[in-house]
């Protein structure tokens, strides 16, 4: 798996689609996510980086590495950044995943492998969900991207089908040295 530095200067170059099943290579993110993060982050986006992100193709693929440098910065200004734009962002997706045949958390849970495969291009990670329960899952997640950002799209993605009261531990971390996240996850529907 791709690793990345906590900065690196912005490329945003396009890159080619090396497909679903080509897991080799840079690790790459589709342009829309870039333009998602700096309309929902607001003013909370240094300004450099709304300008550098003007020019975005949303449907081309850019590395990964410039949007966890963009992750990073929000970070930075404010620890609680991160999972509140990925929260704000994948809460949006309703229509989208309804559209897939996912209407509720346990059809999310099951496709949310593919959901990633599908998201991201290259040496991307792989995700991994087992519900223990009607309403509890544990998801491993061995990404090189934001855990935070990662954090808030799961409880985003969650909230759009209408869970509620979401609880996410996480328990184990890859910027901890550890093999991969855990994500201890609970909801009411």
């Amino acid at each position: 798996m791709d690793r990345f530095s906590r900065y690196a200067p912005l490329e945003l170059c396009p890159h080619a689609d090396p497909g679903m099943e080509d897991r080799s290579g840079p690790t790459l993110t589709l342009g829309s996510l870039f333009t998602m993060l700096v309309t929902v982050g607001g003013d909370d986006v240094p300004p450099e980086y709304v300008a550098a992100c003007r020019n975005i193709d949303p449907a081309a693929w850019y590395l990964g590495q410039d949007l966890e440098t963009i992750l990073n910065k929000l970070e930075d200004r404010d620890p609680a950044l991160p999972e509140l734009i990925g929260r704000n962002i994948y809460f949006m997706f309703r229509t989208q995943l309804h559209g897939l045949g996912i209407k509720t958390p346990s059809d999310f849970m099951a496709e949310l492998p593919t959901m990633w495969k599908f998201a991201t291009r290259g040496d991307s990670g792989t995700w991994r969900a087992a519900m223990k329960g009607e309403r509890h899952a544990i998801v491993e997640s061995h990404q090189p991207f934001n855990c935070h950002f990662e954090t808030g799209g799961l409880r985003g993605f969650l909230e759009a089908l209408d869970a509620y009261d979401v609880e996410i531990t996480h328990s184990t971390c890859v910027r901890r040295g550890d093999p991969f996240c855990t994500f201890d996850t609970r909801w009411q529907e």
